[in-house]
Order: structure tokens, then C-alpha cells, then sequence
């Protein structure tokens, strides 16, 4: 994407992006507030106003007197207005009343974390971390500097990394819906005020899912199929059942006439794409092999073909485009 569609963008989706986190953080403001109510210490009022949506009382404290009117530190709502609609809390009934320390003049009838909280943090965080996720994967994809080749040694042997898909951005990804999904089904079934058990849970499963995510890629990613397989000592490679392949090939060194950066332009929705391709030309006329492909990138596609061709005691000629300088630490 270029960065004026980008700007673009922005400049449309940041009123709803900048709503969304202004509600988010409300939230966690709440949160943190029926967390610390739970310390709270508490004296006895009197309840002085039992109305339909308003419910105050008085207190004491150290010979001072104070108001307040917080049931609960969260909106207030229909179970709230039936909770205090009891004689038990009519004009001149005695009620116990939790205040802060430091600040007695704020003070709460029922403290602790609330389902309503916990609930809509459950759903909207889910929404916000997927926003800002999918905002730092359209600016990753236009940085330059993402041209590091992950090698590392097994066994003896050389693997390249052909996927970018990692086991904490497959958990990510996986966790996020399943939050948003939880927290619906709860809403809908147990309704807004849920209980804080139930919620609890649900954030565990999402949290699980994520986990089992992570925990499932990375297993995937251990058999080896994600990667092209360099054997120095054999002067043989290994590459991986992808892209049209559905079961590894291996290749002798000499068997590749020349590592080679390929160019294809496929149509879309109303525009063309290109996709840079580091490819192996081999000898005896057989097609060529395609190892590693990326979508506007000549760079990163180019420096996948220049370490091959380093690797491999390969020169630099057929090389249509010079790649871009190596970053200083490359970002996975």
C-alpha cells in the first residue's frame, strides 16, 4: 500500500479508531477504579434519597459529613435501579457505604470488579488490539528494512524461514475473534450484568484458544514445511511442498543453473499486482522452481536471491535488480 492510500485511510478511519480507543480506555479507568474499590474501608451511612434512577445517601467520617450517590462504579442501568428500588434501601435506612482512602468524599455502596465491565472489556479490547494490529501490518508492509533472511542451523543443515507467520501472531490472531465470540454469547445468555465468574471464564478460553494457537503453529512450523533446507556439505537443497509442490524436492547444486529474481504481474480488483519471485533456473530445460514470492517487495525478494547465490558459490550477474542495503537489525 503507498503511503498517500495510507494517509488517506487514516484520515477516514481515525474519528471511528480515536471513538474506539477514547471508549477503551473509559473502560480500563473503570476496571482499575472496581478493582481498588475492593480495598476500600467502610463506615455506615444513611440512605437519604430513594428515587427512580437516583439513589444518595450520607456519611460520616472523622466528624465530617459527606454525600454520595455511586451504587457501583459502573453506568448506571435497569438491574441498578430494580436493586435499589427495595424497602431496603429507602429514605433514613441505614446502608453501609466503602470509601476511598485519602479522598472520602468518593465512596460506592457495592464495590469490587463488575460482570458489565469485565464484559464490555471482553468484546471492544478484542476490536481495538485487532485495529491497531492491522494498522502496524499496513506499515510493516512498507518498510524496506524487513530484508533480514531468517537462517538458522538443524542437524547440520541451513533452514530459510519462507513464512512470516510466527507462533505469538498466530495466537493473536486466534484469541481476538474468540474473545469478541465469547463475550457475545455471554451478553446474550446471561445478559450484561453477568456474573463475574462466568466472565472470568470466558476470558480464559480465549485466552486458551490463543495459547493452543501459538502452541499448534508452532508444531507446524517444527516439521520443517515452512522451510527451504540447505545441505552445504552435500551441496544439495530441499524445497518445501509449496507453491504448486505437495511434497519437498531436492535439488543438487549442480542440477541449478542460476538463482535467479523473477517479476509477475497479476491482475486484481480493477489494477495489477506485482509479485517478486526468487526463482531457480535449472538445467535440461525443466521448468523453473519457485522458492520464496512476495507481493511489492524487489528488495526482500532480491536479497533472498543474493544470500542464495552467496551460499551457493554463485555470482551476482543475473541479478535484474540490485537489492537495498541490509537494516541494522533485521524485525521478525
Amino acid at each position: 500500500m503507498r503511503l498517500a492510500n495510507l494517509g488517506c485511510l487514516t484520515l477516514m478511519l481515525g474519528p471511528f479508531i480515536f471513538g474506539l480507543a477514547y471508549f477503551e480506555l473509559g473502560l480500563l479507568r473503570s476496571f482499575s477504579r472496581e478493582l481498588y474499590s475492593m480495598t476500600y474501608p467502610s463506615v455506615m451511612g444513611t440512605v437519604t434519597t430513594q428515587g427512580m434512577e437516583t439513589l444518595s445517601y450520607a456519611y460520616e467520617i472523622d466528624g465530617r459529613a459527606y454525600q454520595g450517590e455511586n451504587y457501583r462504579y459502573t453506568v448506571k442501568n435497569e438491574s441498578d435501579f430494580k436493586a435499589w428500588s427495595g424497602p431496603e434501601f429507602r429514605a433514613g435506612s441505614p446502608v453501609r457505604v466503602h470509601y476511598r482512602r485519602g479522598a472520602p468524599w468518593e465512596s460506592v455502596v457495592i464495590p469490587g470488579v463488575q460482570g458489565r465491565t469485565l464484559l464490555l472489556l471482553l468484546g471492544f479490547t478484542p476490536v481495538n488490539l485487532a485495529i491497531f494490529w492491522g494498522l502496524y501490518l499496513t506499515l510493516d508492509s512498507t518498510r524496506k528494512s524487513r530484508l533480514g533472511v531468517r537462517a538458522f542451523e538443524r542437524n547440520g543443515r541451513v533452514h530459510v524461514r519462507l513464512t512470516d507467520r510466527t507462533p505469538v501472531r498466530v495466537g493473536f490472531e486466534g484469541s481476538l475473534p474468540a474473545a469478541i465470540l465469547l463475550a457475545m454469547i455471554v451478553g446474550m445468555v446471561m445478559g450484561m450484568d453477568a456474573p463475574v465468574t462466568a466472565v472470568a471464564l470466558a476470558g480464559a478460553f480465549a485466552v486458551a484458544a490463543g495459547v493452543g494457537g501459538s502452541i499448534w503453529w508452532q508444531s507446524r512450523l517444527d516439521t520443517g514445511n515452512y522451510d527451504l533446507i540447505l545441505d552445504e556439505q552435500a551441496r544439495s537443497l530441499s524445497l518445501p511442498p509449496m507453491h504448486g509442490r505437495t511434497k519437498r524436492r531436492e535439488l543438487e547444486w549442480d542440477a541449478i543453473k542460476a538463482v535467479i529474481l523473477d517479476k509477475e504481474t497479476r491482475p486484481g480488483k480493477g489494477s495489477f499486482t506485482e509479485y517478486y519471485r526468487c526463482m531457480l533456473r535449472l538445467r535440461g530445460g525443466s521448468r523453473a522452481e519457485l522458492v520464496a514470492e512476495w507481493k511489492n517487495d524487489q528488495d526482500r525478494a532480491a536479497n533472498l536471491v543474493n544470500w542464495l547465490q552467496a551460499r551457493m558459490g554463485r555470482d551476482e550477474s543475473t541479478l535484474v535488480a540490485p537489492p537495498a542495503p541490509a537494516p541494522k537489525k533485521a524485525r521478525y
